[in-house]
């Protein structure tokens, strides 16, 4: 009996330290990412098309959760007010959530992702009203919802800056009771940043 119990203690302990130095096995540059995203959870960013294109003004905030996932959200606040559309967004906030899928070269929450957000969002949109020869322009403001998914990739170099390039798109909840309203909203965007 003494013999069959020390076996099978002598099993478990060869298979609990053979799992132990399995799980260990990392290469060099994966444990240096394991480091990194361990130490370095928050990142920073700006969206520079939105300044670029529309004077726009588009931070984003993620927390690395670990080397495979992250949360986060982003603001966009528009400051256009003649853009030449009828539908314009005005201010809108996106949490989201991430997961990085990566190859060998790939590890500490960069590289491919995808990512399922919320939008809640304003716009503008603008109406002509005629009567008689009289025209006249208003503008409506409307609150909205929006779920949706998107895809990227990121960037981010041993010092800790990062370039993060993404779209999505998303459907709109119907939230507004505007005529003119759309099924669809996106987030699309190139972010310039740090990972801190």
């Amino acid at each position: 009996m003494k013999k069959y119990l020390f076996f099978i203690l002598l099993v478990t302990g060869v298979m609990a330290n053979a799992q132990t130095s399995t799980e260990s096995e990392e290469t060099d540059s994966q444990k240096r990412m394991t480091k990194f995203s361990n130490a370095k959870r928050h990142g920073l960013s700006l969206d520079v098309i939105a300044g670029l294109v529309f004077p726009a003004f588009n931070p984003r905030y993620e927390y690395t959760l670990n080397k495979y996932s992250s949360i986060g959200a982003d603001v966009n606040i528009n400051f256009d007010n003649e853009n030449g559309t009828e539908i314009m967004e005005k201010f809108s906030f996106s949490p989201f959530y991430r997961q990085y899928f990566f190859s060998k070269e790939d590890f500490g929450a960069k590289g491919f992702y995808g990512e399922g957000f919320l939008k809640l969002y304003t716009y503008e949109n603008e109406y002509d009203f005629y009567f008689n020869n009289y025209r006249e322009t208003k503008t409506e403001s409307y609150f909205e919802t929006a779920i949706g998914v998107g895809i990227g990739w990121k960037w981010v170099s041993n010092s800790g800056f990062l370039i993060d390039i993404n779209g999505a798109l998303g459907r709109n909840l119907g939230f507004a009771d505007d005529e003119d309203k759309r099924d669809f909203t996106g987030r699309f965007g190139i972010n310039f940043g740090w990972q801190f």
